[in-house]
């Protein structure tokens, strides 16, 4: 009887920690999607803007 409980709160509490870790790498994920998001959406405004000067300068 000792034993079963014993087994029982290890996969328990190894069940927990699968859960736990699986949502940080979630949020981290999210977070590393944004972050590139962010840097995507600089880098088309750049290019947005240097279009916009070269057709004003008569290049395009």
């Amino acid at each position: 009887m000792e034993t079963a409980f014993i087994i029982a709160v290890a996969l328990g509490v190894s069940v927990v920690l699968v859960i736990l870790v699986l949502v940080a790498i979630v949020i981290y994920q999210r977070w590393r999607i944004c972050d590139c998001n962010v840097h995507l959406e600089q880098f088309i405004n750049e290019n947005m803007e240097l279009r916009e000067k070269m057709r004003e300068a008569g290049i395009v």
